[in-house]
Formats: structure tokens, C-alpha cells, sequence
């Protein structure tokens, strides 16, 4: 089990509806809203890293900015 890093619900990644690369982490996301909030701001949600843009591998994939690309 993982952990959406924004609304901290449980989640199996195999049924995830987002996932981010993030300073060479792996983030999981419960919601498309949960997604966008992160790839938004992803520094508001995960500490101590270094800023770098999140990369998406969501069905419809998100710039960093929160724009569909």
C-alpha cells in the first residue's frame, strides 16, 4: 500500500489513478484532483527535496503547470 501525498488516503498502486515521478520518487494519487493539486504544487506536499518538475504517467497526461498537455 502507498499513500496519496495530498488527501494521505491508503491506495494499491496497481488501481491508482495518477502516478508522478518527483525527485526521483514515485508518488501515487486516489483522484485526478489529487493529482492535479500535486502536480501543481508538488513542494507543498512532499518535503525536503529539490524543485524539479513532476512527471506524469496519468492517463491524460499533465504539464507542471496543471494544464492538460
Amino acid at each position: 500500500m502507498n499513500i496519496d501525498p495530498v488527501c494521505n488516503a491508503a491506495l494499491d498502486p496497481h488501481r491508482a489513478a495518477a502516478r508522478v515521478e518527483y525527485a526521483g520518487q514515485s508518488y501515487w494519487f486516489c483522484s485526478e484532483a489529487c493529482h492535479k493539486a500535486f502536480t501543481r504544487e508538488p513542494h507543498r506536499y512532499v518535503r525536503d527535496v529539490r524543485a524539479e518538475p513532476a512527471k506524469s504517467t496519468a492517463s491524460a497526461e499533465t504539464s507542471f503547470d496543471g494544464n492538460e498537455a
